[in-house]
């Protein structure tokens, strides 16, 4: 999850660390001292900072709360949308460094029994991201195909004990697919990814990248996503 501009930035979030509060109210005064854009461009700043720290403790509707998934990934879109009985919520987004891009989806089906084996969800864990991004995400590139399925299997997870004593078991479906560009103007894509469901609700988490890369990153992310979510059941 995005982290503060201080934690981006060893030295601010060194400089917040050391210094007394009737400091910080000296240092936010001062900017009335300051030329009129370099003043806009600090108000700004401290705009995205306080957006970014909102992002990292807010909850998306189906999802529950997001996982922190660290300073290096930065959210590049998220959604929210209900017609009638069908409701869905996803985000995504992309590591600054690597390019690469993790993805949440959820949709809900009222009153629906889902699950991870039946042929409905398998077919949309093929659909949900197509190249990476979600199907959901009007604005999203188009022409990927997936050109090999690496793995399509259930399996079981398990979260383990944690800090607060709560352990969560589950099946996901696990697969592993490569992307290929249909006009092949772009690189083919790795993915690795898990579908979860509870009961009327389906979560897909998936981990894309140019890179050649493991399934660690999908994984650890779903497991606090299984963690995390309002319908998850403790282990008794």
């Amino acid at each position: 999850m995005p982290q503060s501009c201080a934690a981006s930035n060893p030295a601010i979030a060194l400089r917040l660390q050391s210094t007394r509060p009737a400091g910080r109210v000296a240092e936010l005064g001062s900017l009335v001292r300051l030329p009129r854009a370099m003043k806009r461009r600090a108000i700004l700043l401290f705009i995205v900072c306080c957006q970014a720290i909102h992002v990292d403790g807010q909850e998306l509707s189906l999802l529950g709360q997001l996982p922190e998934l660290g300073r290096d990934w930065t959210l590049r879109n998220q959604a929210t949308k209900k017609e009638g009985a069908y409701e869905y919520s996803w985000a995504t987004f992309t590591n600054s460094k690597t390019g690469d891009l993790i993805s949440f989806a959820a949709d809900k089906y009222t009153n629906a029994n889902r699950a991870v084996g039946s042929d409905p969800v398998r077919q949309a864990a093929t659909d949900m991201f197509p190249g990476g991004l979600p199907r959901f995400m009007h604005d999203r590139p188009t022409g990927w195909l997936i050109a090999d399925v690496i793995r399509f299997s259930v399996v079981t997870l398990e979260t383990g004990v944690d800090a607060t004593r709560k352990n969560v078991k589950a099946e996901a479906l696990e697969y592993s697919y490569v992307y290929e560009s249909e006009a092949h103007s772009a690189p083919n894509r790795l993915a690795h990814g898990y579908v979860l469901a509870f009961g009327d609700t389906v979560v897909f988490v998936q981990h894309t990248s140019t890179h050649v890369i493991t399934s660690d990153d999908a994984r650890s992310t779903v497991l606090s996503v299984l963690r995390n979510h309002p319908s998850s059941r403790p282990l008794p």
